[in-house]
This record gives structure tokens, sequence and C-alpha cells, in this order.
């Protein structure tokens, strides 16, 4: 306990000590950027963190209510090889779309801290990959070497645009301090043909570069089975009818595939303007978050396929997962 009866001097020391516990456990300063804030020696500030724990200032407790789920993350880790799982808890009285804004919000903590300088950060398009950006919270880091390039062309004007892939890929890279290459193009155009001659473009060479330098793909997954009245059948509205076949499970960046995970070749194959499933598994790291247990088939295809390197995901739907 903090002794109430302070003399000048202690006064003084315990403000000192309440700001450097700010700084190092709520703004999680460096002890390096503390010692420079409040000018002390770096070698003084870890004897006054030690200080500040046996004051009481700060208390350090381990929550193992949460060992359930660290057990929970390993087994789907291991099932299905992932590099990481993040389970988050939900509230099962909570409507789908509640739950999946829940899980994207922690889904922006798990991007921000796998970014690193120079990285090129690919992002689809979408409501949940719009939560994971309004939700990320930089204050302080700024990535001016970091990239951001949509992965898929646009919508267009299909969805609202706060979904609309390009805005996603401002926001990101206004949030980050960093720079944002955008798309011309539809995700899907009207032929194949016109597929090809885009292919041409000066632009879309480019975007080709980009595409082959991505380290992180963010992304969420699509879903048949999800409500007719959702944003997916907004986009994909009577285009979806030339595809309709009863092997599609779901869908990534407008390619479909089937419960294995294998993309299926639909009528709209040739007419789309994005990253393919093949060379979205050779980005070193995909983060994809989900916590509607409607897309519950949609995500096991996709993790069958190894599509998806670090996933967040609802308890909900991580104890589906392994049973």
């Amino acid at each position: 306990m903090i002794n109430q009866n302070f003399s000048n001097d202690e006064l003084e020391q315990h403000k000192l000590l309440i700001k450097i516990a700010q700084l190092y456990y709520e703004e999680n300063k460096t002890q390096s950027e503390i010692a420079k804030i409040v000018n002390i020696h770096r070698s003084s500030i870890s004897r006054m963190l030690k200080t500040i724990r046996e004051l009481g200032i700060v208390s350090i407790s381990i929550n193992y209510n949460l060992l359930p789920d660290i057990a929970l993350e390993e087994k789907i880790c291991n099932k299905y090889h992932l590099k990481q799982v993040i389970v988050v808890p939900v509230n099962l009285d909570n409507d789908n779309e509640s739950k999946n804004q829940i899980v994207c919000n922690v889904a922006s903590n798990v991007l921000l801290k796998n970014i690193t300088e120079n990285d090129v950060i690919g992002v689809s398009w979408g409501r949940s990959i719009n939560y994971i950006v309004n939700s990320l919270k930089n204050d302080n880091a700024t990535f001016e070497n970091v990239t951001i390039v949509p992965m898929i062309g646009g919508p267009s004007g299909k969805i609202e645009t706060k979904y609309h892939v390009n805005n996603i890929a401002y926001k990101l890279s206004d949030k980050l301090k960093s720079q944002a290459i955008l798309i011309d193009y539809p995700a899907i155009v009207d032929t194949a043909n016109l597929k090809s001659e885009i292919a041409k473009t000066q632009h879309m060479k480019e975007l080709n570069n980009w595409w082959d330098k991505i380290t992180i793909a963010l992304f969420s997954i699509g879903c048949p089975a999800i409500s007719k009245s959702s944003i997916w059948y907004g986009f994909y509205g009577e285009l979806f009818q030339k595809v309709t076949n009863s092997k599609i499970v779901g869908d990534i960046l407008s390619r479909f595939y089937d419960k294995n995970g294998k993309e299926l070749q639909t009528p709209l194959h040739d007419q789309i303007i994005g990253v393919t499933l093949e060379n979205l598994k050779k980005i070193p790291l995909k983060i994809c978050a989900s916590g509607d247990p409607e897309k519950l088939n949609s995500l096991i295809a996709a993790l069958k396929a190894n599509y998806i390197d670090i996933l967040v995901v609802s308890d909900e739907m991580a104890n589906q997962l392994v049973n």
C-alpha cells in the first residue's frame, strides 16, 4: 500500500513512479523509450519498475481461466498445421454478426503485431476486413516502408463503399502511416477476352508485380450458406446463379472451392481479376478471422487446403473445429 502521508519529495517520487507505470504497462513503451521521456538513465527504470510492483501501484496476475482456450488453440494448430491460433470468447446469445465483429477486433491486434518494415500487405474486400481495419489502433508506430495492396478488384458499385477493397487498403495505409496501391478494375469482368486485354495494361502488370511481393495476406471467407441478405450475396448478385454448383463450400478472393479446399472451375474462373488460390498459398503469412458459425464448413475446407497460417476464431467455432 502507498502511504498517503507524503512529504513533498515523496509525492514527486510517487508521481514519477505512476508516470513510468502508465508508460510501461498502458502505453507499452520500452524501458529505453521511457528513459528518454522522463530523462532518467535506462538502468534506473528497471529498478523503478520493481519498486512500482512492490508498492502496489500495479498488480500482475495470471488468468488461469484462459488455459482451456490455450489448450484448444494448440489442438487446432496441430490438427491443421497452423502457425498460430487465437481463440476469442464470445457470448452465444449474440447474433452472428456481433460474434464476428468481436473476433475481428482481436484480429486487428494480431495483424499489427505481425507487421514489420518493408512488408507488403495484401487485403481483400468485405465486412470482416472492414471491421479489422476500423478496430486497428496504432498510435505510435510508423510503417513508412510498408505497402498495402488489394488482392482482388472492386465490386463495381454492388456494395457499400466502406467495404470496397480500395477503401479498405487506403484506411489501413492511413492507420499504419504507410502507402497504398489501388486497383482500377472490377473483381469480375464481363468476359475472359476483356481480362486478357486488361492483363496487357501497365497498371495490371504493376499489380501483378506487387502481388508477387506480398508478405502478409489479410482476407475473409465467403460462404453460400450465409444469409441471402448478406453483402456476399449483394456482391455476387445474379452472377452467383451462373456458378451454382452443389460442390461449392466457400470462396476466397472470389475463387470458389469444394469441401477439401480445391478450387472449382466455375464459369467465372477466367473473368476474375485477383490473386489465385495457388499464389495465395505461397504468401509467407496468411491471416484469417472468423466468428460466424455459419461459415464453419467453409473455414474447415480452407484450413484443409493450407490457405491460412494464423487463424483468429470464436471459441464457439474453435470447439467445433477440433471435433
